[in-house]
C-alpha cells in the first residue's frame, strides 16, 4: 500500500526555489501562497509586510492548544530555534526566513519546514513514549480532537504506549472496506513479529475508553495501536511518530482508492457483458412478401 508523505512538498518546493534563486543573486520576488492539508489544517507561505527578502510560514491548527499542554511549544523551540517567531493572525505558529542570511545547512531547513505538522504532533507522542520509558504508570490520558468529530487518545503504561483513534465513515460500504482493512493489519503480525499490535472495534469504543465520553454509533470505529519499547526506544520513535501521526488520513486515503478501484472494475465488467450480449443478439428473419400485383420483396 501507498504510504502518505508527511512532508508538505508546496512548502519544500517553494522555499527550495526561494533559497535556490537567492543563493544565485536573483531578485528576490513576492509570494503568497495559502492552501490546505488533512485535518483542516491551513498553511499560508507569504512576505511580511511586504518585504520580499523574507519568507513566513505559517500553520493552524484547530487542535493547537491541546497539542500545547503536552509540550508542543518547547518541542517547536528545540526543533527551529530562532526562527520561530511570533504567529502571524489567525495562525498558531510562524517559521521566518531570511533570504539575505541563509544557513549553510539549507536542505534540512527545508526539509524541518516542511514536516512542520508532523512535528507539532511529535510533542503528545513524545511525552507518554518517555513516561513508559522511565516505567511511570497511572499518568493522565492525553486527548487530542484532531477533527470536529474525530479524537486521538494516548495513554501509557510500564510496559506499553497505546495510541487510539476514533473515526467516522461517512457510508455504510465505508465500515466494511475498513473491517477488511483492519483484518489485514491484525494479519500483519504473521509477517513480521515487531509490528505492533492493531485492534478494531466497530459502534462501541474499547475497553480503555469505557469511562469516557468517547463516541458511540454504527459509523464510528476505533482503531487501537499497542506499541511496545521496540517501538517507543530512541532509535525507533522517530520512524513511530512519522507513520502514526497520519494513520487516519492513511485509511480513509486507501478506503476512497478502493472504492474508486472497485467501480473501475465494475464499469469495465459492464462494458464486457453489453458486448457479450450484442454478439449474442439474434438476426431479424428475412420474409418474402408479395404485393397485390404478385410482386416480391423482403421484408
Amino acid at each position: 500500500m501507498i504510504l502518505l508523505e508527511i512532508n508538505n512538498r508546496i512548502i519544500e518546493e517553494t522555499l527550495t526555489l526561494k533559497f535556490d534563486s537567492a543563493s544565485n543573486g536573483n531578485k528576490p520576488e513576492a509570494v503568497e501562497v495559502t492552501f490546505a492539508d488533512f485535518d483542516g489544517v491551513l498553511y499560508h507561505i507569504s512576505n511580511p509586510n511586504g518585504d520580499k527578502t523574507k519568507v513566513m510560514v505559517s500553520i493552524s491548527l484547530k487542535f493547537f492548544k491541546e497539542l500545547q499542554e503536552h509540550g508542543a511549544d518547547e518541542l517547536l523551540k528545540r526543533v527551529y530555534g530562532n526562527f520561530l517567531v511570533a504567529p502571524e493572525d489567525g495562525y498558531n505558529i510562524s517559521l521566518l526566513f531570511d533570504l539575505e542570511a541563509l544557513p549553510p545547512h539549507k536542505e534540512e531547513l527545508i526539509h524541518q519546514a516542511g514536516i512542520l505538522k508532523r512535528n507539532c504532533f511529535a510533542s503528545v507522542f513524545e511525552k507518554y513514549f518517555k513516561f513508559q520509558e522511565e516505567g511511570r504508570d497511572g499518568e493522565k490520558r492525553a486527548v487530542v480532537h484532531y477533527r470536529d468529530d474525530e479524537s486521538m487518545y494516548i495513554e501509557s503504561k510500564k510496559d506499553r504506549v497505546t495510541v487510539v483513534f476514533s473515526t467516522v465513515f461517512k457510508d455504510d460500504d465505508d465500515v466494511i472496506i475498513g473491517k477488511v482493512f483492519m483484518q489485514e493489519f491484525k494479519e500483519g503480525r504473521r509477517a513480521s513479529h515487531t509490528a505492533p499490535q492493531v485492534l478494531f472495534s466497530h459502534r462501541e469504543p474499547p475497553l480503555e475508553l469505557k469511562d469516557t465520553d468517547a463516541a458511540v454509533g454504527d459509523n464510528i470505529g476505533y482503531i487501537t495501536f499497542v506499541l511496545f519499547p521496540r517501538h517507543t526506544n530512541a532509535n525507533t520513535r522517530d520512524n513511530t511518530i512519522n507513520l502514526i501521526h497520519t494513520f487516519r488520513d492513511y485509511l480513509h486515503y486507501h478506503i476512497k482508492c478502493s472504492k474508486a478501484y472497485i467501480h473501475t472494475r465494475m464499469r469495465a465488467k459492464t462494458s464486457d457483458f453489453l458486448k457479450v450480449l450484442n454478439r449474442a443478439r439474434p438476426d431479424a428473419e428475412k420474409k418474402e412478401m408479395k404485393t397485390m400485383s404478385g410482386k416480391t420483396f423482403s421484408r
